[in-house]
Formats: C-alpha cells, structure tokens, sequence
C-alpha cells in the first residue's frame, strides 16, 4: 500500500510541501557541512603548519641551548681552545728530557662517569590495585643524576608488573601542575607510548647524543645482586627534537616479566623478601655536550701528549770464563791454589796457598 492511498487531494498537497521543506533543510544542512569541511580541512592544514613551526623552533632551541653548553664547558676548559699560561686551570705542560720518546694518545674514555642506582618497590602485593587507584599501570623511581656536568643526564627506572606501558604520569597533568613532585616528570614522558616492558630506564628528554652503559640486577633472598640480561652499550643519536632514551631488559621480546616469571610465580619467588622487592641499575655514560646543528663537526676524543724516558742500553762484553778457567789450570792465573805432585817415593802432595 502506497504511502499516500486513502489520502485526500489536500492532505497529498500538503504532504508534499513537507518535503520539499525538508529537502530545502536538508540542502541548507549539506551546505553547511560542506562549509564544515572546508573549515576542518583549513584547521588540519593549519596544524601541519604549526607543527612545521613547533619543530623549527624546537631545532632553534636545540641550537640555543647546544651554543649555551658550549659556553659553559669552554668556560670550565673542558671544550674550545687549550687555556691560556697564565689560565688558573692551565695544566703544566710536560717537559721533554733528551732522549725522551714523545707519545700522543687519545682517549674516548676520559669522559665516562659510573654510577649505581638501587630502587625498592615495598608493598608488591598491592602495587597492581594501588596502580589501578591512580590510573596508571607502572611506577616509577625518583630522579637520579649520573653525570656531574650535564643537567641532562638524568634518569628514572619504571616498573610495570605485567609488562604493560610505560606511561608512568599523564604530560598534560605535569604540565599544569604546580606541584613540582608531579611537574618534575614531565621530562619523562617523551617517548613511544606503545612501549611495553617490566622494568626500563628512561632518560630525561632532551635533543643531544649521549653514550650509555647500562646493566640491571634484582635482589635475590641472600641479598646478593643477580644480573637480569646482559650489559648493554648504546650511542643514542643526537636528534632535532626532544625525546627520552628508553632501555629495558624485555622491552624487544614478546614475554614479559622478571626473568620470565608472572606476577603471581614473581611475589611467592625468592626475588621478593618481606613484600619487597630491590632493582639496582649499573650506568656508563659519557655524554656529548655539542649538537650537531651547532658544530661543524663533532669530535669526542681527547688528544694529550706524554714523554716516555728511553731506559739507557749496557753494553755486555763477551764471557771470558771458559777462558779464565782454561789459564787457571794452565797457568795457575787467579789461583790461590798450588797442586805439587811427586812421584816415585817422593812425599805426598802439598798444597799451598
């Protein structure tokens, strides 16, 4: 049956008058989505635009703040040209003694710091539900700093008990916070957040190379540190925006947990004594000071010069025992001996000296 059987000629006309109004409001409405869109486009245009210029000014900041480190090391004779004589912080240079042997050497170890970090997460049993109260699926460690000359150097590990993400505080929140026990993250978190794994370090954000060594270890019951993965020896690139270095001993496989074990097998092992559980974290690090963008070309190792004494030759004539021995038999040469013999019924021998 029709949509419009049993109606009369006026109520038919007035039907149609419905649509039509409706196919006018229905062209106003794909105008005005057709508007939308162009505006939509216009704004997406306009962030790849923006993000062109965040990433320009990022690299800008990068180069600012490579020339200001710049500053500050040659201000402390560790970079630029070699301090003057009269430089408080000019070494003596050696002096060569004749016959002296002059040694250039040149080291790509001088710059290297260690430092052991040792993290204990107490409460194991409660971390997941405690994790699920603040949103999250990992903790994390405090701050800690390696090296002495660069504010950049710094580090927390993250522990995430099944091996989930990373993410171990929310940026927008770190970033409006006024709380600096919540902003001071906020370095922390430049990183893939697909990551996954059960225990990593992770850098502070920043656009400069560095060189790492890093090793992790867990506490067994006896209190002896057990390494967990071997140690590994990374040369993190220098790049042209901010972002942490992330290192962990699973994040690469597809198992997770602490030597393979889940969280159950993990809290009844001999890993977790008194509901507790201890990490310790072993890092090498000679950082870079210089940014690519800023230096013509970077060169890390330290060039200095020795003098090593040549240890005078002897001269060694040659033996003469055979013959020393030779004239004392024959000659009686050196001896304080003399052998008389007689024959015949002569008295026996004598000796003299």
């Amino acid at each position: 049956m029709d949509a419009g059987d049993g109606l009369t000629a006026e109520q038919l006309r007035a039907r149609i008058e419905e649509q039509r109004a409706l196919q006018a409001t229905l062209t106003a409405q794909g105008e005005d989505a057709l508007r939308e869109i162009g505006e939509a486009e216009e704004r997406q245009r306009l962030r790849r635009q923006l993000d062109v210029e965040e990433t320009r000014s990022s690299h800008l900041g990068a180069v600012l703040y490579s020339r200001q480190r710049r500053r500050r090391s040659i201000d402390r004779d560790e970079a630029g040209a070699l301090p003057s004589e009269e430089s408080t912080f000019a070494k003596p240079k050696p002096q060569p003694t004749p016959g002296a042997l002059a040694k250039t050497t040149t080291s790509y170890a001088s710059n290297v710091v260690k430092r052991d970090f040792v993290w204990e997460v107490s409460g194991l049993s409660w971390l997941e539900q405690q994790l699920a109260q603040e949103g999250r699926e990992c903790t994390s460690s405090d701050i800690f700093h390696v090296h002495p000359n660069d504010s950049d150097s710094k580090y927390v590990l993250v522990y995430s008990p099944r091996g989930a993400s990373l993410l171990h505080a929310d940026a927008n929140v770190c970033d409006e916070s006024s709380d600096w026990d919540i902003y001071k993250f906020r370095d922390f978190l430049f990183f893939d957040e697909n990551l996954r794994g059960t225990l990593a370090l992770v850098r502070g954000a920043d656009s400069f190379g560095t060189n790492l060594c890093y090793r992790f270890f867990v506490r067994d019951a006896r209190g002896d540190f057990r390494p967990w993965g071997e140690a590994r020896r990374v040369a993190v690139p220098a790049r042209d925006h901010v972002a942490c270095f992330v290192g962990g001993p699973d994040l690469e496989t597809e198992a997770k947990g602490l030597f393979g074990l889940t969280f159950e097998e993990l809290l009844g092992s001999e890993w977790v004594v008194d509901d507790s559980i201890t990490f310790k974290v072993e890092i090498e690090e000679s950082v870079v000071f210089s940014h690519p963008s800023a230096v013509p070309q970077i060169r890390l190792g330290k060039a200095d010069v020795t003098f090593e004494q040549k240890t005078p030759s002897v001269e060694v004539p040659p033996s003469t025992l055979q013959a020393d021995l030779l004239s004392l038999l024959i000659e009686g040469r050196h001896s304080d001996v003399s052998i008389e013999a007689v024959y015949g019924e002569a008295a026996p021998a004598t000796f003299s000296a």
